[in-house]
C-alpha cells in the first residue's frame, strides 16, 4: 500500500512540473555576446548601448573584453570606454551598430496531406500555409522507413526579412519516392516543427544510387530494430528482477534464469525475424534494380528514336532549304581574254623594240568568300602573256613577257548583276630575250638568249558583269609597274575577259 502511495505522488509531481516546463519549453533563450579588442592601459570597461527604436541607454561594466547580453529584437549600437587604474578614460571606441532579429518555431498552420507523383518522376508541389520562418529557412521532407531527406528545390513568396516572422504557402520538391514523409521546418535559429503523416502515391523507377541506399538503409534499419528491441526487453527483465529483490532468493534466481531464458528466445527470434526482413529488403531492391534496368533500357531506346527523328528532320530541312534556295553560288570564277599593252616609260625599253604596243594573252582566277548585299571582297591570281620585236640587218631579237600576279578585288554593285572592281597586289614578270645574228654581223651566228625575274606592282580598274547564272564578262585596264633595277618600265593593258561562275 505504501509502495502504491509513493507511485501516486510521484506521478502527481510529474504532472505538475510537465505542466509547468511546458510554457518554457516553447520559448527558447538566444543570449548575445559583443567582444571588443583590449586596451593595455585599462583596468575595466564600460559599454554604452543604445536601443536605436526606443532611444533606451544603458551602461555595463565589465573587466572582460566581451559582454554576455539578452536583449529583445530591435536595432542596437553601442561603443566601449576603457579606463585606468586611475579611473581616467584611456580610450573610446566608435559606434559599432548591430540588429537582433526575432527567433520563432516554425508554424504548420495547414498542409496538403495527399499528394500524387507524377508519371515522368518530375517534381511536387505541396500547398502551406507556414508561419514564422524566413528566407533562410530550412523545409525538407523526411521518411523514417527510407531514412530520406529531400530539401525544397523551390521556395515561393518568401519575403526578405531576416527575422523569423515571415510565411510560405507553397512548397516544391523533386524526386519524391512514393510513401508515408512529414515535412520538418528548421529556422536559422535551431528552432523546428514537424508535420503530419503526408502520403505520397505513386509509381517510382529507382537508379543504381536509390537501389543502393534502399538495400544499406534497410540493413541499417533492420540491425538497429533488433538491438532497440533487445536493449528494451533486457532492461525490463532487469527491473522486474530488481523490483523482486526482497523476494526468495531461490525464486529470484529461478525467475531471473526464466527472464535470461525468454530473453534469449526473444533474441533468436528477433533475429530471425530480421533475417527475413534483410532477405526481403534485398528482394526489395533486386525488383528495384530490374525495374531500374528497365527504365535505362527504356530511356536509351527512346534516346535512339529521337535521334534518329532529329537526323531524319534535319535531312528533311535541308532537302526543303535547297529545293527552296537553289544552287548555293560560292563566287568562285574562271575567266580568260584579249588585251592590248601599251608601253608607258622607259625610252631603253621603247628604243630596243619596235612596237609600243602589243597583243597581250590573260587568263584569271577569281574568289570572293566575304560578301553583303551590295559589296564582295577577295583575291585575285592573273597571267599575262605579250611579245615586243625588233629586226635589222644585223639581227632580230624577241622579248616574251610572263607577267604573275596576286591582287585583292573590291567589288561595290552599281546597279543589279554590275559592279565596279578594285584590285591591287604585287607578282613577277618574267623576261625571256632571245637575240639572232646574221652571219655578216661581226663573224657572230650563235643565238644571245636570256632569262630575267623582275618584281613588280600591280593595279587594276574594272567594270564586272554577272548577267548570266553561269557567265561573266569582264572590261577593263591593268596597270604594272615593273622594277627591272635602273630600266624600271611601266605597262598598261585594256582588256576584255570572259568566263564561267562556279
Amino acid at each position: 500500500m505504501e509502495t502504491k502511495t509513493r507511485n501516486l505522488i510521484r506521478l502527481f509531481l510529474s504532472i505538475i512540473l510537465l505542466i509547468l516546463a511546458f510554457p518554457l519549453a516553447s520559448q527558447e533563450a538566444f543570449p548575445q555576446k559583443i567582444e571588443w579588442k583590449s586596451n593595455a592601459n585599462a583596468l575595466e570597461y564600460k559599454v554604452e548601448l543604445e536601443n536605436l527604436n526606443t532611444g533606451k541607454k544603458e551602461i555595463i561594466t565589465t573587466e572582460k573584453t566581451s559582454a554576455e547580453l539578452s536583449l529583445p529584437p530591435a536595432r542596437y549600437r553601442y561603443r566601449v570606454h576603457a579606463y585606468d587604474f586611475l579611473g581616467k578614460e584611456a580610450s573610446l571606441s566608435a559606434w559599432t551598430n548591430f540588429e537582433v532579429f526575432k527567433a520563432s518555431k516554425p508554424k504548420i498552420n495547414k498542409i496538403e496531406r495527399k499528394l500524387q507523383v507524377p508519371k515522368d518522376g518530375g517534381s511536387i508541389g505541396i500547398s502551406v500555409d507556414i508561419a514564422d520562418v524566413n528566407k533562410n529557412s530550412k523545409f525538407e521532407l523526411v521518411n523514417e522507413s527510407l531514412n530520406g531527406i529531400i530539401s525544397a528545390s523551390d521556395k515561393m513568396n518568401m519575403g526578405q526579412s531576416s527575422s523569423e516572422t515571415d510565411s510560405i504557402s507553397h512548397l516544391d520538391f523533386k524526386n519524391v519516392p512514393p510513401g508515408n514523409w512529414r515535412l520538418r521546418v528548421t529556422n536559422p535559429s535551431g528552432l523546428s516543427s514537424l508535420s503530419d503523416i503526408i502520403v505520397v502515391d505513386g509509381e517510382k523507377m529507382f537508379t543504381d544510387v536509390e537501389v543502393a541506399l534502399i538495400r544499406e538503409e534497410a540493413v541499417k534499419e533492420t540491425e538497429e530494430k533488433v538491438r532497440r528491441e533487445m536493449e528494451e526487453k533486457l532492461s525490463a527483465e532487469i527491473e522486474k528482477a530488481i523490483a523482486l529483490h526482497d523476494l526468495d532468493k531461490e525464486k529470484a534466481e529461478a525467475d531471473r534464469l526464466e527472464a535470461e531464458k525468454r530473453a534469449e528466445e526473444e533474441r533468436l527470434e528477433a533475429e530471425k525475424r530480421a533475417e527475413e526482413e534483410r532477405l526481403e529488403a534485398e528482394r526489395a531492391a533486386e525488383e528495384a534494380e530490374r525495374l531500374a534496368e528497365i527504365a535505362r533500357a527504356e530511356e536509351e531506346k527512346r534516346a535512339k528514336e529521337e535521334a534518329k527523328r532529329a537526323k531524319e528532320e534535319e535531312k528533311r530541312r535541308r532537302k526543303l532549304e535547297k529545293k527552296k534556295n537553289g544552287y548555293q553560288w560560292k563566287d568562285f570564277i574562271l575567266e580568260g581574254g584579249l588585251g592590248l599593252t601599251m608601253r608607258l616609260y622607259d625610252e631603253s625599253f621603247k628604243e630596243s623594240y619596235d612596237e609600243s604596243f602589243s597583243p597581250a594573252l590573260n587568263v584569271r582566277a577569281m574568289y570572293l568568300p566575304k560578301k553583303t548585299e551590295s559589296r564582295k571582297i577577295g583575291l585575285e591570281v592573273c597571267y599575262f602573256n605579250q611579245k615586243f620585236t625588233h629586226e635589222t640587218n644585223f639581227l632580230a631579237a624577241e622579248l616574251i613577257s610572263n607577267v604573275f600576279d596576286a591582287k585583292i578585288v573590291w567589288q561595290q554593285k552599281l546597279v543589279p548583276a554590275m559592279y565596279l572592281q578594285l584590285k591591287g597586289g604585287a607578282g613577277i614578270n618574267m623576261l625571256q630575250k632571245s637575240i639572232s645574228y646574221s652571219s655578216s654581223y661581226l663573224a657572230r651566228t650563235a643565238s644571245d638568249d636570256a632569262t630575267y625575274y623582275y618584281p613588280l606592282a600591280a593595279g587594276n580598274l574594272s567594270i564586272f558583269c554577272n548577267a548570266l547564272k553561269f557567265i561573266v564578262f569582264e572590261v577593263g585596264a591593268d596597270y604594272k609597274h615593273v622594277f627591272a633595277g635602273s630600266s624600271a618600265f611601266g605597262m598598261v593593258t585594256p582588256y576584255a575577259c570572259a568566263g564561267i561562275r562556279f
